[in-house]
């Protein structure tokens, strides 16, 4: 009896909050391919040996406390019956119970699937990925049996207060030759994953806008060349976005942040990088930034949005494989980083030790 009228209490204390908080994190992988694998684990596999709470430790008060979780599930989930081959470098793969169960302990409640690994076993392992999820009521976007459903983006509707804050996120995976040529893109008639249109996204987020004008729509994209610096192609994309109604851009998928950049008065967050990807990492080859975003959008009654950007360091090498904020010193050079990546001090509403602050109003 308890247990119940605590449940409904909080319920009714949910109902009835004056600001809602959505978290998005980036690459989200616990790295059964690499811990089982001796060429990537260096004789230890740190699932087996500390558990995968482990890795959530630093970080959980982020993810708890929020009213949506997303992330990026950057693995297909297989029961290991899969029989499949393929010539790709590096293969995915990840427990169908383990997995969602701690992503949802840890109130990942949503998941975009557009990405370059969720069909690494074929299409009997995505199959396995979609049944798995929805066993853990986890919300699935950005990959589909067709065209239509793998471009359909996440929808919710948050009561803020007398309101309501409704949010649309369009899960995609951009362009690559090599995966096209596979048939990797969902089309009419085959499975795949959303592929990353300008003008699709566009017109749709017109109709979105028209329907509900204070509707809040978010771009949220796997692209970027791993380790490397945002290039002209993603900044094309984006500022079509932008202009062409999108309210927010958050990437994902080159393992570390990038520029971000505020293009007439609306926020492109090129890469927030990694969130718990349990492989080695290639920072030192690659002499990059080991530094990634949790990203935390604060939506109040009155519909103010405020965006807070919190640096995570994510060298799994340096941090023995338990993602963590970024202290002092590493907090500075990351604001060097953005700065000299080409943003102002005045864009920052707000900067302390612990997050970067911006306005979305």
């Amino acid at each position: 009896m308890k247990k119940i009228l605590l449940t409904l209490l909080l319920l009714f204390e949910s109902a009835f909050s004056d600001s809602v908080s959505i978290v998005f994190l980036g690459d989200t992988y616990f790295g059964e391919s690499y811990q089982t694998g001796q060429k990537f684990n260096r004789g230890e596999n740190v699932i087996n040996k500390y558990g995968y709470d482990y890795f959530f430790q630093n970080v959980k008060d982020l993810l708890t406390g929020a009213d949506l979780v997303f992330a990026n599930l950057e693995t297909p989930l297989t029961t290991y019956e899969i029989d499949y081959t393929s010539n790709k470098k590096y293969i995915h793969f990840s427990n169908a119970d383990s997995t969602p169960f701690y992503l949802a302990k840890y109130n990942i409640g949503a998941v975009s699937l557009a990405n370059n690994h969720i069909f690494d076993l074929g299409f009997k392992g995505f199959e396995t990925t979609a049944a798995s999820l929805n066993s853990y009521s986890i919300s699935s976007f950005g990959a589909g049996y067709n065209e239509t459903e793998a471009f359909k983006p996440f929808t919710k509707r948050l009561p803020i207060g007398k309101n309501e804050f409704e949010i649309f996120v369009f899960g995609c995976y951009w362009h690559r030759k090599s995966f096209a040529e596979k048939n990797y893109y969902a089309s009419e008639n085959s499975g795949g994953v959303n592929l990353l249109e300008p003008g699709k996204i566009i017109n749709e987020v017109k109709k979105i806008k028209e329907s509900n004008p204070s509707a809040f729509v978010i771009v949220y994209s796997h692209w970027g060349s791993n380790y490397r610096e945002a290039n002209v192609y993603q900044s094309e994309i984006a500022i079509k976005l932008i202009e062409g109604g999108v309210d927010l851009i958050i990437g994902h998928g080159a393992h570390r942040i990038q520029k971000i950049e505020n293009y007439k008065g609306k926020w492109i967050i090129y890469n927030i990088g990694n969130f718990i990807f349990n492989s080695p990492g290639r920072y030192e080859k690659f002499d990059a930034k080991p530094c990634s975003f949790i990203v935390k959008l604060e939506v109040s009654e009155k519909k103010d949005k405020t965006l807070k950007l919190y640096p995570v360091f994510t060298d799994n090498l340096k941090t023995n494989y338990q993602i963590r904020l970024v202290n002092e010193t590493e907090f500075k050079k990351c604001n060097g980083y953005l700065i000299n990546t080409g943003l102002s001090k005045n864009d920052f509403k707000k900067i302390d030790s612990k997050y970067f602050q911006v306005s979305l109003n």
